[in-house]
Protein backbone atom coordinates (compact mmCIF):
# COMPACT_ATOMS: atom_id res chain seq x y z
CA UNK A 1 0.00 0.00 0.00
CA UNK A 2 1.53 3.63 -1.06
CA UNK A 3 -0.66 5.77 0.68
CA UNK A 4 1.25 7.89 3.21
CA UNK A 5 0.63 7.40 6.92
CA UNK A 6 -0.38 11.03 8.09
CA UNK A 7 -0.63 12.61 11.35
CA UNK A 8 -2.73 15.88 12.56
CA UNK A 9 0.09 18.47 13.07
CA UNK A 10 -1.11 22.33 15.28
CA UNK A 11 1.66 25.10 15.70
CA UNK A 12 0.72 27.96 18.14
CA UNK A 13 2.34 31.07 18.65
CA UNK A 14 2.82 34.83 19.17
CA UNK A 15 0.61 36.18 16.36
CA UNK A 16 3.41 38.92 15.29
CA UNK A 17 5.50 36.11 14.59
CA UNK A 18 2.85 33.90 12.32
CA UNK A 19 4.26 35.23 8.80
CA UNK A 20 7.92 34.12 9.25
CA UNK A 21 6.67 30.71 11.09
CA UNK A 22 4.76 30.23 8.01
CA UNK A 23 7.78 31.31 5.42
CA UNK A 24 9.49 28.33 7.89
CA UNK A 25 6.62 26.12 7.05
CA UNK A 26 6.64 26.69 3.41
CA UNK A 27 10.47 26.32 2.95
CA UNK A 28 9.68 22.56 4.76
CA UNK A 29 7.57 21.97 2.29
CA UNK A 30 5.34 18.85 3.67
CA UNK A 31 2.43 19.90 5.20
CA UNK A 32 -1.24 20.19 3.86
CA UNK A 33 -2.98 23.07 5.60
CA UNK A 34 -6.41 23.13 6.35
CA UNK A 35 -9.02 26.04 6.69
CA UNK A 36 -9.24 27.10 10.61
CA UNK A 37 -11.54 29.85 9.56
CA UNK A 38 -14.22 28.56 7.06
CA UNK A 39 -15.87 31.56 4.76
CA UNK A 40 -13.05 33.79 5.78
CA UNK A 41 -12.32 34.63 2.17
CA UNK A 42 -11.31 32.58 -0.88
CA UNK A 43 -7.65 31.98 -2.14
CA UNK A 44 -5.91 35.32 -3.38
CA UNK A 45 -5.74 34.76 -7.13
CA UNK A 46 -2.49 35.84 -8.47
CA UNK A 47 -2.80 38.79 -10.95
CA UNK A 48 0.21 36.54 -13.01
CA UNK A 49 -2.28 35.59 -15.50
CA UNK A 50 -0.60 37.53 -18.65
CA UNK A 51 2.88 36.51 -17.46
CA UNK A 52 1.25 32.72 -17.60
CA UNK A 53 0.38 33.20 -21.10
CA UNK A 54 3.34 34.55 -22.30
CA UNK A 55 5.61 31.91 -20.60
CA UNK A 56 3.45 29.35 -22.95
CA UNK A 57 3.53 30.61 -25.45
CA UNK A 58 7.10 30.82 -25.14
CA UNK A 59 7.84 27.67 -23.78
CA UNK A 60 6.26 25.91 -26.71
CA UNK A 61 7.54 27.91 -29.19
CA UNK A 62 9.38 24.79 -31.36
CA UNK A 63 12.95 26.35 -31.23
CA UNK A 64 14.38 27.84 -28.15
CA UNK A 65 17.29 29.44 -27.22
CA UNK A 66 19.24 28.57 -24.16
CA UNK A 67 17.78 29.89 -20.87
CA UNK A 68 19.63 33.41 -19.50
CA UNK A 69 21.26 32.85 -15.87
CA UNK A 70 18.45 33.62 -13.84
CA UNK A 71 21.78 36.10 -11.56
CA UNK A 72 21.19 39.03 -14.54
CA UNK A 73 18.93 42.05 -14.39
CA UNK A 74 15.60 41.20 -16.55
CA UNK A 75 12.51 43.01 -17.21
CA UNK A 76 9.93 41.01 -16.57
CA UNK A 77 7.02 43.23 -17.40
CA UNK A 78 8.65 44.47 -20.93
CA UNK A 79 9.43 40.44 -21.85
CA UNK A 80 5.52 39.73 -21.49
CA UNK A 81 4.07 42.63 -22.79
CA UNK A 82 6.57 42.14 -25.94
CA UNK A 83 5.87 38.21 -25.81
CA UNK A 84 2.21 38.94 -25.80
CA UNK A 85 2.13 41.40 -28.59
CA UNK A 86 4.20 39.00 -30.85
CA UNK A 87 1.65 36.19 -30.42
CA UNK A 88 -1.61 38.36 -30.99
CA UNK A 89 0.11 39.84 -33.84
CA UNK A 90 0.79 36.62 -35.27
CA UNK A 91 -2.27 34.65 -34.48
CA UNK A 92 -3.69 37.97 -36.57
CA UNK A 93 -1.55 37.44 -39.59
CA UNK A 94 -2.15 33.92 -39.40
CA UNK A 95 -5.85 34.63 -39.98
CA UNK A 96 -4.62 36.90 -42.18
CA UNK A 97 -2.92 34.63 -44.54
CA UNK A 98 -5.35 31.87 -44.30
CA UNK A 99 -7.64 34.27 -45.84
CA UNK A 100 -5.27 35.86 -48.16
CA UNK A 101 -4.82 32.07 -50.02
CA UNK A 102 -8.19 31.87 -50.09
CA UNK A 103 -8.89 34.40 -52.18
CA UNK A 104 -5.74 33.64 -54.38
CA UNK A 105 -7.44 30.02 -54.57
CA UNK A 106 -10.56 32.03 -55.99
CA UNK A 107 -8.97 34.53 -58.16
CA UNK A 108 -6.41 32.41 -60.33
CA UNK A 109 -8.93 30.43 -62.66
CA UNK A 110 -10.44 34.88 -63.47
CA UNK A 111 -6.45 35.71 -64.22
CA UNK A 112 -5.08 38.58 -62.78
CA UNK A 113 -7.25 41.50 -63.21
CA UNK A 114 -8.58 44.54 -60.87
CA UNK A 115 -11.83 46.45 -62.05
CA UNK A 116 -12.55 49.86 -62.60
CA UNK A 117 -14.46 51.89 -60.90
CA UNK A 118 -17.52 52.02 -63.30
CA UNK A 119 -17.32 48.12 -63.40
CA UNK A 120 -17.42 47.49 -60.07
CA UNK A 121 -19.93 50.80 -59.12
CA UNK A 122 -21.02 52.49 -61.74
CA UNK A 123 -24.58 51.74 -63.84
CA UNK A 124 -23.28 48.92 -65.69
CA UNK A 125 -21.25 46.08 -63.81
CA UNK A 126 -19.38 43.14 -63.49
CA UNK A 127 -21.47 40.07 -62.14
CA UNK A 128 -19.02 36.65 -61.95
CA UNK A 129 -20.10 33.11 -61.77
CA UNK A 130 -19.09 29.75 -61.44
CA UNK A 131 -21.03 27.72 -63.59
CA UNK A 132 -21.06 24.03 -63.51
CA UNK A 133 -20.23 22.64 -66.92
CA UNK A 134 -23.17 20.36 -67.15
CA UNK A 135 -25.61 23.39 -66.51
CA UNK A 136 -23.48 25.73 -69.14
CA UNK A 137 -26.13 25.13 -71.78
CA UNK A 138 -28.38 27.16 -69.45
CA UNK A 139 -26.89 30.41 -70.31
CA UNK A 140 -28.00 30.07 -73.81
CA UNK A 141 -31.31 31.86 -72.07
CA UNK A 142 -29.59 34.33 -71.14
CA UNK A 143 -30.24 37.55 -73.23
CA UNK A 144 -27.52 40.10 -71.11
CA UNK A 145 -23.75 40.19 -72.61
CA UNK A 146 -21.60 37.29 -70.98
CA UNK A 147 -18.66 35.13 -71.80
CA UNK A 148 -16.90 32.49 -70.24
CA UNK A 149 -12.91 33.92 -68.95
CA UNK A 150 -11.60 30.47 -68.56
CA UNK A 151 -12.84 26.89 -67.26
CA UNK A 152 -11.65 23.37 -65.92
CA UNK A 153 -12.68 20.08 -65.94
CA UNK A 154 -15.35 20.50 -63.47
CA UNK A 155 -16.74 24.91 -63.97
CA UNK A 156 -16.42 27.89 -66.37
CA UNK A 157 -16.21 30.90 -65.45
CA UNK A 158 -18.65 33.20 -66.50
CA UNK A 159 -18.81 37.07 -66.32
CA UNK A 160 -21.98 39.11 -66.97
CA UNK A 161 -22.27 42.66 -67.41
CA UNK A 162 -25.80 44.38 -66.85
CA UNK A 163 -27.02 46.61 -64.10
CA UNK A 164 -28.81 45.07 -61.87
CA UNK A 165 -28.25 41.50 -60.49
CA UNK A 166 -29.60 39.01 -63.21
CA UNK A 167 -32.05 36.55 -61.84
CA UNK A 168 -32.40 33.71 -64.24
CA UNK A 169 -28.84 32.50 -63.40
CA UNK A 170 -28.55 28.80 -62.70
CA UNK A 171 -25.92 29.63 -60.01
CA UNK A 172 -25.88 32.61 -57.48
CA UNK A 173 -23.13 35.35 -58.35
CA UNK A 174 -19.51 34.40 -56.70
CA UNK A 175 -18.54 37.66 -54.55
CA UNK A 176 -14.47 38.19 -55.79
CA UNK A 177 -11.67 40.09 -53.36
CA UNK A 178 -11.81 43.58 -55.42
CA UNK A 179 -8.05 43.34 -54.95
CA UNK A 180 -5.59 42.12 -58.03
CA UNK A 181 -4.22 38.27 -58.15
CA UNK A 182 -0.78 40.32 -58.17
CA UNK A 183 -1.47 42.53 -55.38
CA UNK A 184 -3.14 39.73 -52.82
CA UNK A 185 -0.16 37.73 -53.62
CA UNK A 186 2.46 40.45 -52.75
CA UNK A 187 0.63 41.11 -50.01
CA UNK A 188 0.53 37.34 -49.22
CA UNK A 189 4.16 37.18 -49.34
CA UNK A 190 4.77 40.40 -47.07
CA UNK A 191 2.38 38.42 -44.42
CA UNK A 192 4.88 35.45 -44.93
CA UNK A 193 8.06 37.46 -44.04
CA UNK A 194 6.07 39.29 -40.85
CA UNK A 195 5.26 36.05 -39.30
CA UNK A 196 9.00 34.92 -40.01
CA UNK A 197 10.46 37.81 -38.52
CA UNK A 198 7.94 37.48 -35.58
CA UNK A 199 8.93 33.92 -35.23
CA UNK A 200 12.58 34.92 -34.51
CA UNK A 201 11.58 37.49 -31.95
CA UNK A 202 9.62 34.77 -30.21
CA UNK A 203 12.81 32.48 -30.26
CA UNK A 204 14.78 35.54 -29.21
CA UNK A 205 12.57 35.77 -25.95
CA UNK A 206 12.99 32.13 -25.04
CA UNK A 207 16.33 33.38 -23.79
CA UNK A 208 14.04 34.13 -20.80
CA UNK A 209 11.92 31.85 -20.01
CA UNK A 210 13.40 30.31 -17.07
CA UNK A 211 13.92 34.07 -15.33
CA UNK A 212 9.66 34.44 -16.18
CA UNK A 213 8.95 31.03 -14.69
CA UNK A 214 10.82 31.92 -11.27
CA UNK A 215 9.17 35.57 -11.08
CA UNK A 216 5.86 33.68 -11.31
CA UNK A 217 6.95 31.25 -8.90
CA UNK A 218 7.94 33.52 -6.53
CA UNK A 219 4.63 35.78 -6.89
CA UNK A 220 2.38 31.85 -6.16
CA UNK A 221 4.42 31.54 -3.52
CA UNK A 222 3.80 34.57 -1.85
CA UNK A 223 -0.14 34.31 -2.43
CA UNK A 224 0.08 31.12 -1.04
CA UNK A 225 1.33 32.39 2.40
CA UNK A 226 -0.95 35.06 2.17
CA UNK A 227 -3.73 32.19 1.16
CA UNK A 228 -2.10 30.66 4.48
CA UNK A 229 -2.50 33.60 6.64
CA UNK A 230 -6.02 34.15 6.08
CA UNK A 231 -7.01 30.65 6.91
CA UNK A 232 -4.90 30.67 10.59
CA UNK A 233 -6.96 31.30 13.59
CA UNK A 234 -5.57 34.47 15.08
CA UNK A 235 -7.21 35.04 19.09
CA UNK A 236 -5.39 37.38 22.19
CA UNK A 237 -2.30 37.87 20.22
CA UNK A 238 -1.65 34.25 19.27
CA UNK A 239 -2.11 31.93 16.44
CA UNK A 240 -2.60 28.94 15.54
CA UNK A 241 -2.29 26.92 12.18
CA UNK A 242 -2.94 23.24 11.47
CA UNK A 243 -2.67 20.93 8.64
CA UNK A 244 -1.75 17.38 7.84
CA UNK A 245 1.90 16.40 7.43
CA UNK A 246 3.29 12.72 6.56
CA UNK A 247 4.28 10.75 9.93
CA UNK A 248 8.03 10.19 9.03
CA UNK A 249 8.55 14.21 9.00
CA UNK A 250 7.07 14.73 11.92
CA UNK A 251 11.06 15.26 13.84
CA UNK A 252 11.46 17.61 11.45
CA UNK A 253 8.76 19.57 12.54
CA UNK A 254 8.85 19.11 15.98
CA UNK A 255 12.96 20.95 15.55
CA UNK A 256 10.86 23.01 13.79
CA UNK A 257 8.68 24.10 16.61
CA UNK A 258 11.81 23.79 18.52
CA UNK A 259 13.76 26.20 17.37
CA UNK A 260 11.12 28.63 16.70
CA UNK A 261 9.95 28.35 20.04
CA UNK A 262 6.40 26.90 19.42
CA UNK A 263 3.90 24.94 20.97
CA UNK A 264 3.33 22.09 18.94
CA UNK A 265 0.65 19.08 18.98
CA UNK A 266 1.05 15.90 16.90
CA UNK A 267 -1.89 13.62 16.95
CA UNK A 268 -2.49 10.33 14.79
CA UNK A 269 -5.28 10.14 12.60
CA UNK A 270 -9.11 9.05 14.60
CA UNK A 271 -12.00 8.05 12.82
CA UNK A 272 -13.42 11.25 12.54
CA UNK A 273 -10.97 12.26 10.83
CA UNK A 274 -10.77 12.93 6.73
CA UNK A 275 -7.35 13.28 6.03
CA UNK A 276 -5.98 14.17 2.16
CA UNK A 277 -4.27 11.58 0.12
CA UNK A 278 -0.62 11.70 -0.47
CA UNK A 279 0.33 9.06 -2.80
CA UNK A 280 4.10 7.46 -2.82
CA UNK A 281 5.60 5.19 -5.55
CA UNK A 282 8.68 4.43 -6.85
CA UNK A 283 9.70 7.06 -9.72
CA UNK A 284 9.66 4.54 -11.95
CA UNK A 285 5.83 3.41 -11.56
CA UNK A 286 4.98 7.02 -10.54
CA UNK A 287 3.72 7.38 -13.84
CA UNK A 288 0.15 5.04 -12.34
CA UNK A 289 -0.07 7.54 -10.04
CA UNK A 290 -0.77 10.01 -12.40
CA UNK A 291 -3.09 7.84 -14.06
CA UNK A 292 -4.99 7.40 -11.03
CA UNK A 293 -5.10 10.69 -10.08
CA UNK A 294 -6.60 11.51 -14.17
CA UNK A 295 -9.52 10.14 -12.66
CA UNK A 296 -10.04 10.12 -9.00
CA UNK A 297 -7.88 10.27 -5.55
CA UNK A 298 -8.47 7.25 -3.47
CA UNK A 299 -9.75 8.16 -0.50
CA UNK A 300 -7.25 8.21 2.61
CA UNK A 301 -8.28 4.65 4.08
CA UNK A 302 -8.99 2.77 0.88
CA UNK A 303 -5.24 1.39 -0.80
CA UNK A 304 -3.46 2.79 -3.58
CA UNK A 305 -3.79 1.40 -7.06
CA UNK A 306 -1.14 2.91 -8.89
CA UNK A 307 1.03 -0.22 -9.27
CA UNK A 308 -1.87 -2.30 -10.21
CA UNK A 309 -2.99 0.49 -12.72
CA UNK A 310 0.56 0.65 -14.32
CA UNK A 311 0.69 -2.50 -15.45
CA UNK A 312 -3.00 -3.66 -16.16
CA UNK A 313 -3.04 -0.67 -18.62
CA UNK A 314 0.22 -1.76 -20.18
CA UNK A 315 -1.47 -4.71 -20.75
CA UNK A 316 -4.61 -3.98 -22.08
CA UNK A 317 -3.06 -1.31 -24.37
CA UNK A 318 -0.80 -4.14 -25.63
CA UNK A 319 -4.04 -6.45 -26.49
CA UNK A 320 -5.57 -3.80 -28.19
CA UNK A 321 -3.06 -2.27 -30.24
CA UNK A 322 -1.76 -6.76 -30.66
CA UNK A 323 0.82 -5.79 -33.30
CA UNK A 324 4.47 -5.41 -32.31
CA UNK A 325 5.69 -3.81 -35.60
CA UNK A 326 3.63 -1.09 -34.88
CA UNK A 327 4.87 -1.35 -31.17
CA UNK A 328 8.00 -0.83 -32.48
CA UNK A 329 7.37 1.87 -34.16
CA UNK A 330 5.85 3.70 -31.08
CA UNK A 331 9.12 2.61 -29.23
CA UNK A 332 11.05 4.75 -32.21
CA UNK A 333 8.58 7.92 -31.42
CA UNK A 334 9.28 7.53 -27.37
CA UNK A 335 12.77 7.23 -28.09
CA UNK A 336 12.95 10.55 -30.52
CA UNK A 337 10.78 12.20 -27.55
CA UNK A 338 13.13 10.77 -24.60
CA UNK A 339 15.12 13.73 -23.49
CA UNK A 340 12.16 16.28 -24.46
CA UNK A 341 9.80 14.25 -22.25
CA UNK A 342 12.64 14.10 -19.61
CA UNK A 343 12.40 18.17 -19.08
CA UNK A 344 9.65 17.74 -16.47
CA UNK A 345 8.24 15.71 -13.98
CA UNK A 346 5.31 15.01 -15.21
CA UNK A 347 6.91 14.69 -18.63
CA UNK A 348 9.28 11.48 -17.08
CA UNK A 349 6.31 9.40 -15.68
CA UNK A 350 4.15 9.82 -19.07
CA UNK A 351 7.85 8.14 -20.40
CA UNK A 352 7.66 5.13 -18.00
CA UNK A 353 4.35 4.39 -18.93
CA UNK A 354 4.82 4.63 -22.24
CA UNK A 355 7.96 2.64 -22.07
CA UNK A 356 6.09 -0.26 -20.43
CA UNK A 357 3.27 0.45 -22.98
CA UNK A 358 5.56 -0.29 -25.60
CA UNK A 359 7.46 -3.46 -24.05
CA UNK A 360 4.14 -5.01 -23.33
CA UNK A 361 3.01 -4.51 -27.03
CA UNK A 362 6.29 -5.99 -28.43
CA UNK A 363 5.82 -9.06 -26.48
CA UNK A 364 1.87 -9.36 -26.73
CA UNK A 365 2.58 -8.69 -30.29
CA UNK A 366 5.35 -11.34 -30.64
CA UNK A 367 3.24 -14.00 -28.99
CA UNK A 368 0.76 -13.07 -31.36
CA UNK A 369 2.96 -13.09 -34.17
CA UNK A 370 1.89 -10.15 -36.26
CA UNK A 371 4.33 -7.43 -37.82
CA UNK A 372 2.64 -4.89 -39.12
CA UNK A 373 -0.03 -7.58 -39.98
CA UNK A 374 2.33 -9.92 -41.58
CA UNK A 375 2.35 -13.26 -39.64
CA UNK A 376 6.38 -14.80 -39.38
CA UNK A 377 7.74 -17.34 -41.82
CA UNK A 378 7.28 -20.82 -40.90
CA UNK A 379 10.11 -22.58 -39.32
CA UNK A 380 11.27 -18.93 -38.34
CA UNK A 381 12.57 -18.45 -34.85
CA UNK A 382 9.70 -15.39 -34.29
CA UNK A 383 7.06 -18.60 -35.82
CA UNK A 384 8.78 -20.55 -32.86
CA UNK A 385 7.28 -17.72 -30.53
CA UNK A 386 3.84 -17.26 -32.10
CA UNK A 387 2.09 -18.86 -29.43
CA UNK A 388 -1.57 -17.57 -29.65
CA UNK A 389 -3.06 -17.68 -32.83
CA UNK A 390 -5.06 -14.05 -33.24
CA UNK A 391 -7.70 -15.65 -35.66
CA UNK A 392 -9.01 -18.40 -33.13
CA UNK A 393 -11.96 -16.18 -31.59
CA UNK A 394 -12.93 -18.55 -29.17
CA UNK A 395 -9.36 -18.72 -27.49
CA UNK A 396 -8.73 -14.74 -27.53
CA UNK A 397 -12.33 -14.01 -26.52
CA UNK A 398 -11.78 -16.56 -23.58
CA UNK A 399 -8.49 -15.12 -22.96
CA UNK A 400 -9.75 -11.57 -22.79
CA UNK A 401 -12.74 -12.44 -20.08
CA UNK A 402 -10.26 -14.33 -17.89
CA UNK A 403 -8.46 -10.89 -18.20
CA UNK A 404 -11.70 -9.58 -17.13
CA UNK A 405 -12.24 -12.00 -14.44
CA UNK A 406 -8.46 -11.62 -12.87
CA UNK A 407 -8.72 -8.17 -12.79
CA UNK A 408 -12.65 -7.67 -11.02
CA UNK A 409 -11.24 -10.76 -8.66
CA UNK A 410 -7.95 -8.68 -7.81
CA UNK A 411 -10.23 -6.11 -7.10
CA UNK A 412 -12.66 -7.74 -4.43
CA UNK A 413 -9.78 -9.46 -2.76
CA UNK A 414 -8.02 -6.28 -1.92
CA UNK A 415 -11.66 -5.10 -1.20
CA UNK A 416 -11.66 -7.94 1.16
CA UNK A 417 -7.88 -6.81 2.69
CA UNK A 418 -9.32 -3.91 4.04
CA UNK A 419 -12.46 -4.64 5.39
CA UNK A 420 -10.39 -7.64 6.86
CA UNK A 421 -11.76 -6.04 10.43
CA UNK A 422 -15.12 -6.71 9.37
CA UNK A 423 -17.75 -9.73 7.99
CA UNK A 424 -17.89 -7.58 5.24
CA UNK A 425 -15.07 -8.81 3.86
CA UNK A 426 -16.04 -12.24 3.47
CA UNK A 427 -18.75 -10.74 0.96
CA UNK A 428 -15.80 -9.56 -1.05
CA UNK A 429 -14.39 -12.77 -1.18
CA UNK A 430 -17.60 -14.23 -2.06
CA UNK A 431 -17.83 -11.63 -5.36
CA UNK A 432 -14.73 -13.04 -6.35
CA UNK A 433 -15.58 -16.66 -5.95
CA UNK A 434 -18.52 -15.82 -8.05
CA UNK A 435 -16.35 -13.81 -10.70
CA UNK A 436 -14.05 -16.84 -11.02
CA UNK A 437 -16.98 -19.88 -10.39
CA UNK A 438 -18.88 -17.88 -13.36
CA UNK A 439 -15.14 -17.99 -15.65
CA UNK A 440 -14.68 -21.71 -15.05
CA UNK A 441 -17.96 -22.89 -15.29
CA UNK A 442 -17.92 -21.19 -18.82
CA UNK A 443 -14.60 -22.49 -19.62
CA UNK A 444 -15.19 -25.68 -19.05
CA UNK A 445 -18.70 -25.95 -20.99
CA UNK A 446 -16.66 -24.40 -23.96
CA UNK A 447 -13.34 -26.90 -23.93
CA UNK A 448 -15.12 -30.29 -23.05
CA UNK A 449 -11.47 -31.55 -22.07
CA UNK A 450 -12.02 -28.77 -18.91
CA UNK A 451 -15.41 -30.28 -18.05
CA UNK A 452 -13.93 -30.96 -14.17
CA UNK A 453 -13.74 -26.88 -14.26
CA UNK A 454 -16.83 -26.49 -14.59
CA UNK A 455 -17.88 -28.50 -11.62
CA UNK A 456 -15.34 -26.44 -9.64
CA UNK A 457 -16.84 -23.32 -10.94
CA UNK A 458 -20.32 -24.10 -10.31
CA UNK A 459 -19.31 -25.08 -6.78
CA UNK A 460 -17.68 -21.69 -6.24
CA UNK A 461 -20.94 -19.51 -7.86
CA UNK A 462 -22.91 -21.60 -5.18
CA UNK A 463 -20.17 -20.71 -2.37
CA UNK A 464 -19.77 -17.28 -3.14
CA UNK A 465 -23.32 -16.66 -3.43
CA UNK A 466 -23.68 -17.56 -0.08
CA UNK A 467 -21.47 -15.59 1.32
CA UNK A 468 -22.66 -12.61 -0.47
CA UNK A 469 -26.25 -13.33 0.69
CA UNK A 470 -24.63 -13.83 4.43
CA UNK A 471 -22.09 -11.09 4.55
CA UNK A 472 -23.44 -8.43 2.66
CA UNK A 473 -25.55 -6.22 5.24
CA UNK A 474 -24.07 -4.10 7.74
CA UNK A 475 -26.04 -4.22 10.47
CA UNK A 476 -25.30 -5.32 13.60
CA UNK A 477 -25.29 -9.47 14.24
CA UNK A 478 -28.34 -10.50 16.08
CA UNK A 479 -30.72 -13.44 16.52
CA UNK A 480 -34.43 -11.39 16.44
CA UNK A 481 -36.21 -12.22 13.77
CA UNK A 482 -36.76 -8.89 12.51
CA UNK A 483 -32.56 -8.11 12.59
CA UNK A 484 -31.96 -11.84 10.51
CA UNK A 485 -35.04 -10.86 7.64
CA UNK A 486 -32.97 -7.66 7.64
CA UNK A 487 -29.36 -8.90 6.54
CA UNK A 488 -30.92 -11.85 4.68
CA UNK A 489 -33.00 -9.41 2.59
CA UNK A 490 -29.73 -6.62 2.55
CA UNK A 491 -28.09 -10.38 1.40
CA UNK A 492 -30.69 -10.10 -1.73
CA UNK A 493 -30.36 -6.87 -2.59
CA UNK A 494 -26.74 -7.70 -2.88
CA UNK A 495 -27.04 -10.55 -4.73
CA UNK A 496 -28.39 -9.09 -7.60
CA UNK A 497 -25.33 -7.40 -8.40
CA UNK A 498 -24.53 -10.78 -10.40
CA UNK A 499 -25.80 -8.93 -13.20
CA UNK A 500 -23.29 -6.25 -12.76
CA UNK A 501 -20.17 -8.82 -12.24
CA UNK A 502 -21.43 -10.47 -15.59
CA UNK A 503 -21.45 -7.32 -17.23
CA UNK A 504 -18.04 -6.33 -16.30
CA UNK A 505 -16.26 -8.88 -17.09
CA UNK A 506 -18.09 -9.22 -20.37
CA UNK A 507 -16.79 -5.82 -21.29
CA UNK A 508 -13.01 -6.97 -21.32
CA UNK A 509 -14.52 -8.89 -24.62
CA UNK A 510 -13.49 -5.32 -25.88
CA UNK A 511 -9.63 -6.02 -26.11
CA UNK A 512 -10.15 -9.20 -28.20
CA UNK A 513 -12.33 -6.89 -30.29
CA UNK A 514 -10.50 -4.06 -30.76
CA UNK A 515 -7.63 -6.72 -31.15
CA UNK A 516 -8.94 -8.62 -33.51
CA UNK A 517 -9.90 -5.68 -35.40
CA UNK A 518 -6.37 -3.93 -35.48
CA UNK A 519 -5.02 -7.14 -37.31
CA UNK A 520 -7.61 -7.70 -39.60
CA UNK A 521 -7.44 -4.24 -40.85
CA UNK A 522 -3.85 -4.26 -41.29
CA UNK A 523 -4.26 -7.34 -43.13
CA UNK A 524 -6.90 -6.17 -45.26
CA UNK A 525 -4.41 -2.72 -46.09
CA UNK A 526 -1.56 -5.48 -46.97
CA UNK A 527 -3.90 -7.46 -49.61
CA UNK A 528 -4.81 -4.06 -50.93
CA UNK A 529 -1.30 -2.82 -51.19
CA UNK A 530 -0.46 -6.46 -52.32
CA UNK A 531 -3.28 -6.28 -55.22
CA UNK A 532 -1.74 -2.96 -56.31
CA UNK A 533 1.73 -4.01 -56.92
CA UNK A 534 0.84 -7.20 -59.17
CA UNK A 535 -0.56 -4.29 -61.41
CA UNK A 536 3.14 -2.90 -61.53
CA UNK A 537 4.04 0.46 -62.47
CA UNK A 538 1.73 3.09 -61.20
CA UNK A 539 -0.16 0.39 -59.10
CA UNK A 540 3.56 0.06 -57.23
CA UNK A 541 2.88 3.62 -56.38
CA UNK A 542 -0.62 3.25 -55.48
CA UNK A 543 0.42 0.20 -53.04
CA UNK A 544 2.86 2.19 -51.20
CA UNK A 545 0.06 4.94 -50.56
CA UNK A 546 -2.24 2.36 -49.39
CA UNK A 547 0.62 0.73 -47.20
CA UNK A 548 1.31 4.81 -45.56
CA UNK A 549 -1.75 6.04 -45.48
CA UNK A 550 -3.84 2.28 -44.25
CA UNK A 551 -0.69 1.42 -41.39
CA UNK A 552 -1.01 4.98 -40.34
CA UNK A 553 -4.89 4.98 -39.63
CA UNK A 554 -4.63 2.15 -37.97
CA UNK A 555 -1.65 2.98 -36.11
CA UNK A 556 -3.59 6.05 -34.86
CA UNK A 557 -6.62 4.24 -34.16
CA UNK A 558 -4.70 1.47 -32.42
CA UNK A 559 -2.96 4.39 -29.94
CA UNK A 560 -6.52 5.93 -29.32
CA UNK A 561 -8.36 2.98 -28.44
CA UNK A 562 -5.73 1.78 -26.46
CA UNK A 563 -5.71 4.97 -24.55
CA UNK A 564 -9.69 5.32 -23.99
CA UNK A 565 -10.59 1.85 -23.70
CA UNK A 566 -7.10 0.30 -21.54
CA UNK A 567 -8.42 3.49 -18.85
CA UNK A 568 -12.06 2.49 -19.08
CA UNK A 569 -11.40 -0.79 -17.74
CA UNK A 570 -9.82 0.31 -14.97
CA UNK A 571 -11.57 3.73 -14.38
CA UNK A 572 -14.80 2.05 -14.03
CA UNK A 573 -14.94 -1.13 -14.19
CA UNK A 574 -12.07 -2.12 -11.53
CA UNK A 575 -12.41 1.19 -9.58
CA UNK A 576 -16.15 0.39 -9.13
CA UNK A 577 -15.31 -3.08 -7.33
CA UNK A 578 -12.10 -1.37 -5.40
CA UNK A 579 -13.01 2.05 -5.12
CA UNK A 580 -15.90 3.13 -3.45
CA UNK A 581 -15.44 6.45 -1.68
CA UNK A 582 -13.03 9.48 -3.29
CA UNK A 583 -10.59 11.46 -1.45
CA UNK A 584 -8.83 14.53 -1.24
CA UNK A 585 -5.47 15.19 -3.12
CA UNK A 586 -2.49 16.08 -0.64
CA UNK A 587 -1.39 19.82 -1.40
CA UNK A 588 1.71 20.64 -0.05
CA UNK A 589 2.92 23.69 0.93
CA UNK A 590 5.80 24.46 0.01
CA UNK A 591 7.55 26.87 -2.38
CA UNK A 592 7.62 26.62 -6.44
CA UNK A 593 10.48 28.71 -6.35
CA UNK A 594 12.12 26.31 -4.14
CA UNK A 595 11.16 23.04 -5.73
CA UNK A 596 12.34 24.27 -9.10
CA UNK A 597 15.59 24.95 -8.27
CA UNK A 598 16.26 21.43 -6.92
Amino acid sequence: MAIVPLVKVTLYGPAAEKDAVLDGLQSLGCVHLNDLRPGAGEAVASSQSDARQALRYLWDSPVRRPELQQSEDVDVDAVVKEALEIRDRSRALAEEREQLHKWITDLEPWGDFELPEWAAQGALRFWFYIVPLYELQKLDAVTLPWKVVGRDHRFAYVVVIADEQPMKMPVPAAPLEPRSLAKLRQRFAQVERDLEELDYRRIGLTLYTDVLRETLDETDDRAARQQAGVRAMERDQLFAVQGWAPSRQAPVLRQFGAQRGLALTIEPTSAEDNPPTLLDNPPVLRGGEELVEFYMTPAYRLWDPSKAMFFSFAMFFAMILSDAGYALLLGVILLAMWRRMGLTASGRDLRDVTLAIVVFSIVFGVLVGAYFGVEPPAGSWLASLHVLDAHNQTLMMWIAIGVGAAHLTYANLVTAWLRRHSPTALSAIGWAAVILGGFGAGLGKSYPELMSLADVGLWALAVGGLLVVLFTSERPFSLKPIQVFGRLLDGLKGLTGCSKAFGDVLSYLRLFALGLASIKLAEAFNTLAATSFALKGVGVLLGLLVLLVGHSINFAMGIMSGVVHGLRLNLIEFFNWSLPDEGERFQAFEKKAMKAAE
